[in-house]
């Protein structure tokens, strides 16, 4: 359960449909464009880092955004804004498959 006080990191990332490498790389940047004109304008919004993939694997997903929140309430009330509601339209027609993980940011951790 998470903790209403506490920062919220939202990771989601996709799969995309282009039928070449430069199809990708077109979507790609059709939706990086999209989360970084973000920020300014969603409250509890603190941090957004998005970016295409950059190393060849089989496994890899084509692009993801790391987005943290203030809190759970600031990440729900994302969910029915209107730009994510047109990211959400954006991206929609140009996924294969998309993945999310949503989890408490530990304060308390350090780099080691």
């Amino acid at each position: 359960m998470m903790d209403a006080a506490s920062p919220i990191v939202h990771l989601v990332f996709w799969k995309l449909n282009g039928a070449t490498t430069d199809d990708k790389a077109s979507q790609a940047g059709q939706i990086i464009a999209a989360f970084r004109a973000l920020p300014p304008k969603v409250d509890g919004l603190m941090k957004v880092q998005v970016g295409q993939n950059c190393v060849d694997h089989p496994d890899a997903w084509d692009v993801s955004v790391c987005m943290v929140f203030s809190s759970a309430a600031s990440l729900a009330s994302y969910q029915t804004h209107p730009m994510h509601l047109a990211i959400k339209q954006l991206v929609g027609p140009m996924r294969l498959e998309r993945g999310q993980v949503d989890f408490e940011l530990d304060v308390t951790e350090t780099n080691t």
